[in-house]
């Protein structure tokens, strides 16, 4: 047995080059990736025995020709400088010359990693894909399953992009006590010859190096540097980065991110860390650290809150037998909440933030998955980021897998909006705005970096379809383009805009059907029917459809003229002092305000806004009143009241005809 380093010929087979995909994935955020890559590998090797896993970050200034077979090494990274200069490749010469000018300091650092309370690399001298082979060996796959994390393997990557040389050892005292330790490097591929272009060809390495056994690449019991730097006499893991890379605030930047990431693992006690002079991170004194590094975690900050908060809500449900759900919510109007669920395992480990839940109410939550199954089943739907989750990726059924993703995120929805009702007290000063509530589309997204939450409408749907030229203006048609009969004669319109609104009736007397207007009205007014249209104040012209008594609508009801009600001389327009809309279900509103004056009788109209910024009154199913005034009555589209006191909070609940989320306006009427 040969013991040094060796780089297996390619057989004249692919080339390596300097960017390598799993290398690249965790350049910009290097010790933040590996600080939440070798903890989650931790936590998923805990010892069944143990309830609590150790990990220790420590950096070491080292003599630089102590690397293990430093002098092959260095003369590795010579001839491929020299190499890729030829090819005058400008990316692989500059990171070369760099790993040549750090090998040449005297001094580099070592940054060792270390775990405890784990059951270490198992099958260290074997031939099979698991333990210590999967780390080692195995690209691009791993062996872990059920509520285990890392299904991808491309975060064995993350230590090498710390390493100037992309140089890391790997030694481990398993539960079987056995030792193994290896030099690793995820290098660039260059010829040992370069002579001739037949040597280069011949000669050409795969990119990828051993420090251990020579003859079949394989481990050794011991390498006398890492027992020198430190012993391992207990069972675990250590990692060894050479020519660690990290700036000087790294042990900040460590620390901030094992808080966002292993929060509740820390919380639970299944996780303590200690990163180089810092005390050991324990649930004991989580709280000191989470208020000390509060400013540079203040996006996962509320997550904490929400987990510590006496105030807090906590639900649970039983997922298809599959596991559990257990949800915790904080809904406080009083703090900064980021209205967020934090997304984690049954380890504690996050796994994204879910948004886009609702704009309206300040809150934010947790969500911990426990069981295998449940676990295993939303684990295949993770990007290799585990950013985020997509059905896509769910091969086995991906029908299901997008039906159970909506399931969950309705129940997380619908259990924050009923939190709602606990918060009457509260107010939201705004000039006549109700609020915005929507719920997200099928795909759930974790981009946590964005705090800007996307506002999608939906108010109606156009198609155009451009007149013939020889035909003449004016005219009213039906959505398929045939003519109601009346003043125009028989030809088609100059642009006809089929406008589907929801609530609105459609010549059958169905809901949600559609209607039809059309440019150059003219001024014209067409009558046939159940048909009726007159022009706006811009030519178009709106048909009106009968009401539920029969009698078309007039211009203060009709959709999409909202500003007809405002300047009608039979109503006076109110300014609310606060207003707060609040959906309590899929169709189901809650709303309550005040007035600055006191108004015997009126009305109340509940307004969409467009994109456009155009308003639209929807059609109200059902109106009921909950206090503050003497009446509710709900006529169409509008909301009838008597006696409303001055600076008296009123609150009432109304209903929808479809579940479809809008941007509100509530509008407050006197009668004149």
């Amino acid at each position: 047995m040969g013991i040094g380093w060796n780089f297996p010929n390619n057989n004249c087979g692919q080339t390596r080059g300097i960017s390598d995909a799993g290398i690249e994935t965790f350049n910009g955020t290097e010790i933040q990736s590996l600080a939440r890559e070798i903890c989650q590998n931790s936590l998923d090797a805990i010892d069944e025995n143990k309830d609590n896993v150790f990990v220790e970050f420590t950096r070491y200034i080292e003599n630089t020709d102590n690397i293990p077979g430093y002098e092959f090494y260095s003369n590795c990274i010579d001839k491929a400088y020299n190499y890729w200069s030829s090819q005058n490749n400008q990316k692989a010469t500059e990171y070369l010359k760099k790993a040549k000018d750090q090998l040449a300091a005297k001094k580099t650092f070592i940054l060792r990693v270390s775990d405890f309370n784990t059951t270490g690399l198992l099958n260290p001298y074997g031939s099979g894909n698991d333990g210590w082979n999967s780390l080692t060996k195995v690209d691009g796959g791993s062996t872990k399953s059920g509520d285990k994390a890392g299904a991808f393997g491309i975060g064995k990557n993350a230590p090498f992009c710390n390493s100037y040389y992309r140089l890391v050892f790997y030694r481990t005292l398993n539960k079987n006590n056995e030792r193994a330790a290896q030099g690793i490097s995820r290098f660039i591929s260059f010829p040992e010859k370069c002579d001739t272009e037949k040597d280069i060809r011949k000669t050409m390495t795969t990119g990828f190096g051993y420090y251990g056994d020579t003859d079949e690449n394989m481990p050794i019991p011991k390498i006398q540097h890492l027992e020198n730097i430190c012993k391992r006499t207990e069972v675990g893991t250590d990692v060894f980065i050479y020519g660690f890379n990290a700036n000087p605030a790294w042990e900040k930047d460590a620390i901030c991110e094992l808080l966002e990431n292993f929060m509740m693992s820390i919380y639970d006690d299944k996780l303590s860390v200690k990163v180089q002079s810092q005390k050991i991170i324990d649930s004991s004194n989580l709280d000191y650290y989470m208020e000390i590094y509060k400013k540079d975690i203040n996006k996962s900050y509320p997550f904490y809150q929400a987990l510590t908060s006496k105030n807090s809500k906590v639900f649970e449900r039983d997922f298809h037998g599959m596991g559990t759900l257990k949800l915790k919510v904080l809904v406080d109007y009083n703090e900064k909440l980021n209205r967020k669920v934090l997304i984690t395992r049954t380890s504690g480990m996050k796994i994204f933030a879910m948004d886009r839940i609702t704009r309206n109410i300040p809150f934010s939550g947790i969500l911990k998955m426990e069981g295998e199954k449940l676990n295993a089943f939303f684990r295949e739907m993770e990007t290799p980021a585990h950013d985020k989750w997509e059905a896509g990726r769910y091969t086995k059924d991906k029908k299901l897998a997008q039906t159970y993703l909506k399931e969950l995120k309705e129940w997380i929805t619908d259990t924050v909006l009923s939190l709602s009702r606990d918060f009457d007290s509260e107010e939201v000063d705004v000039d006549g705005l109700g609020g915005i509530l929507q719920k997200n589309n099928l795909e759930m997204q974790g981009n946590e970096n964005s705090d800007k939450e996307s506002l999608e409408i939906n108010i109606c749907e156009l198609e155009v379809h451009q007149r013939d030229k020889k035909t003449k203006k004016g005219g009213l048609y039906t959505p398929n383009g045939e003519k109601i009969k009346g003043k125009g004669g028989e030809r088609k319109p100059p642009r006809v805009r089929t406008v589907s609104t929801p609530g609105t009736l459609n010549p059958d007397g169905e809901r949600g059907g559609s209607h039809v207007r059309h440019e150059d009205g003219g001024g014209k007014t067409y009558n046939s029917g159940n048909y009726h249209a007159n022009p706006d104040e811009y030519g178009d012209d709106f048909a009106h459809i009968p009401g539920e008594n029969g009698n078309f609508m007039g211009d203060d009801d009709n959709l999409g003229n909202e500003e007809s009600t405002k300047n009608n001389s039979k109503y006076s327009y109110t300014e609310l002092n606060k207003v707060r809309v609040i959906k309590v279900s899929e169709n189901e509103y809650k709303v309550s305000l005040t007035s600055p004056k006191s108004i015997r009788k009126g009305f109340i109209e509940i307004v969409t806004i467009g994109e456009n910024g155009q308003a639209s009154k929807l059609k109200i199913k059902d109106a009921r009143k909950l206090s503050g005034c003497s009446s509710i009555v709900k006529s169409y589209n509008k909301i009838h009241f008597e006696n409303i006191e001055k600076d008296k909070k009123i609150t009432f609940e109304f209903s929808l005809f479809d579940n479809r989320d809008y941007a509100m306006e509530v509008n407050v009427y006197e009668d004149k």
